[in-house]
């Protein structure tokens, strides 16, 4: 009996143990959660202060000190602050006391952290690894609630908006600007749910940033869907040196809102009427925006054309009806010129030249080949016109390129060699987005030589001068903040992208740089730009002759919501090549059929005239 009682003592004390040793181990895990969220490295930089918390990648349980350009080399010091004054930090070994001061050499990357409370009994013991960006200049935004604006993930949350400051840094570490925020909150659409947000910001005083004309309201774009982090700027750059009218620039930098890391960044002009921007009077001139159907709906100026494309209006004042009918009326004038085989309105009687400045429209036309834009003609496609009578409208500014070169969410669109502009049907047959203008534009014969003359004479040299040099000089400034920013959102990062390159893989790495993608990624820019150039050169400079295959996929498991219809453009007398298999495990694929003669069209089958064909497949036996 006394022995049955001392094994159910000590039974009892066992458990009493390891309920002790496990509300230990949870309040420790509690403090390391608590003091490491709050613990700041200071620094004090040309009279301004700056406070850089740490970040932990939870999938390893590490933490990790994310530092701007001009700290890397360096002999820096910080003061550690944390609230807890019961809490012991220490690093390598030595207690740094809130206030206490650390000093960084620039080159150590890797320390052990302890945190002890004031119980002591198992202190957390992990790594801090101090990453150092470099050759780029750094903004840091300052606000009341960072994780508000971080928490947006739809239309309405996009309406939150933040006060606070700007300051810029530039390499070196000196202050190149300062500004009060009127305003700061996430931009986009889809970008806008993504773990990395866009920002819009607005100055209450303008200032000119990285070279740029002073404005106040600016863009951060978070190129999150974006693993090669240059497609933005080089269409930017196109767009700014072949368009004589006002196009939005951009430059990089790296994005610190209240002190934490949030990656590589392209800064831009903002889209909009005024000073150093469209300068154009809003009470003499019109400014309307394409955009998709959905999108409009609850827009008080939405139009929709009689086919079906929906315009808004962008104004500083209350737009009146007889004012959104008048210009209503004009689009469609240019709606029934544009889809008239003679290309004379039905309405006014005016051709399309007299109602479109059509060279404006070349270069837009231009912009949106070139980049391989999955949005082209349903979305961010900007004009404007006089309010006279009889005036003619302007295309511009270009705009919204995330989905373009090879990263895109449409297959039709990864298709380099293939005037995909042109394409009406670029969505299911169900979608009221369609790519209506653009399309119907290049119908016309005098619109297709504005196009080839633009291509040869200006935009061309500009394209391959962006692919022979540019890139690569893109990429050595920004190759070390494209490797932080890949780690810092890692865990959800790949899943942004529209395509995952070849060779990109998905998974915990052992180090900070085996998330490093960019070559891969900057190997499909490349690959689409090489192979754009070939075709455009072939079909517009040596006359070459083209047949056009519509290749369709009607399969059931396919999602006809992005379209998996493809359009080859193959030289006549040449084999087609690159034709898809789509294939699971219920479904065979047998080969694709002329819908005209019924021959089987496969790899190495010679094109003579233009054809579509259609894939075909049978349900697997067992399935």
């Amino acid at each position: 009996m006394n022995g049955n009682k001392a094994r159910i003592g000590m039974s009892i004390g066992a458990c009493l143990i390891l309920i002790l040793l496990t509300f230990f181990s949870l309040r420790n895990m509690d403090l390391e959660e608590k003091i490491l969220s709050e613990l700041t490295f200071v620094y004090e930089n040309n009279g301004q202060t700056i406070g850089f918390p740490i970040w932990k990648d939870k999938t390893v349980g590490k933490y990790y000190l994310f530092l701007p350009s001009w700290f890397s080399g360096k002999e820096n010091q910080f003061s550690l602050h944390y609230d807890d004054r019961l809490a012991k930090v220490k690093i390598d070994g030595i207690f740094y006391p809130d206030g206490g001061f650390f000093q960084d050499d620039g080159r150590k990357t890797e320390s052990r952290l302890e945190v002890s409370g004031i119980l002591g009994a198992i202190p957390v013991d992990t790594t801090l690894q101090i990453l150092w960006s470099e050759k780029l200049p750094s903004i840091f935004i300052e606000i009341d609630d960072p994780d508000r604006v971080m928490a947006v993930e739809n239309e309405s949350d996009k309406r939150h908006f933040e006060t606070g400051s700007m300051s810029m840094v530039d390499e070196n570490g000196d202050l190149l600007c300062q500004g009060e925020l009127e305003k700061f909150k996430v931009r986009g659409n889809l970008t806008a749910t993504l773990g990395k947000k866009p920002f819009t910001f607005t100055l209450k005083q303008p200032l000119g940033l990285l070279g740029m004309d002073p404005a106040v309201k600016w863009n951060l774009l978070a190129n999150a869907t974006d693993g090669a982090y240059i497609r933005n700027k080089i269409i930017r750059d196109l767009a700014n040196e072949c368009i004589d009218t006002y196009e939005p620039s951009g430059e990089f930098a790296e994005v610190y809102l209240n002190g934490a890391f949030q990656g590589l960044y392209l800064l831009t002009e903002a889209v909009e009427v005024g000073e150093n921007r469209l300068e154009i009077d809003l009470d003499k001139n019109w400014f309307i925006e394409m955009e998709l159907e959905f999108r409009t709906r609850e827009d008080p100026t939405r139009m929709i054309t009689d086919r079906g494309q929906s315009f808004l209006i962008h104004s500083e004042r209350i737009v009146t009806e007889p004012e959104i009918e008048e210009i209503l009326k004009r689009l469609n004038d240019i709606e029934s010129a544009l889809y008239a085989e003679d290309g004379v309105s039905k309405i006014s009687g005016r051709p399309l030249q007299e109602l479109l400045d059509l060279r404006s429209f070349a270069k837009a036309w231009l912009v949106e080949e070139l980049s391989g834009d999955h949005d082209v003609g349903i979305a961010s496609q900007f004009a404007y016109a006089s309010k006279e009578e009889d005036s003619l409208w302007y295309a511009g500014p270009t705009w919204d390129f995330d989905g373009i070169m090879g990263n895109v969410n449409k297959p039709m669109y990864a298709v380099p060699e293939a005037l995909t502009g042109m394409v009406e049907q670029s969505g299911a047959p169900d979608d009221k987005n369609q790519n209506r203008w653009l399309s119907a534009m290049w119908r016309h014969p005098e619109f297709q030589k504005l196009v080839k003359e633009e291509y040869t004479e200006v935009f061309r040299g500009v394209y391959e001068e962006i692919l022979a040099v540019r890139i690569d000089s893109y990429v050595d400034q920004i190759r070390k903040s494209a490797v932080l920013d890949a780690f810092r959102w890692h865990k959800n990062r790949l899943d942004w992208f529209f395509v995952i390159p070849e060779g990109v893989e998905n998974g915990i790495q052992d180090s900070y740089e085996g998330y490093d993608t960019l070559d891969e990624c900057l190997a499909v820019v490349r690959d689409f730009m090489e192979r754009k150039l070939v075709f455009l050169d072939k079909l517009w400079i040596e006359d070459r002759e083209f047949c056009i295959v519509e290749v369709r996929n009607p399969a059931s498991f396919l999602d006809q919501g992005y379209n998996q219809t493809l359009y080859f453009w193959v030289e006549k007398g040449t084999p087609i090549d690159g034709l898809p298999c789509y294939e699971t495990e219920e479904w065979q694929f047998e080969g694709y059929y002329d819908k005209e003669d019924g021959n089987l069209i496969y790899d190495g089958f010679v094109i003579e005239s233009d054809r579509i064909i259609e894939g075909c497949w049978t349900q697997k036996e067992g399935e």
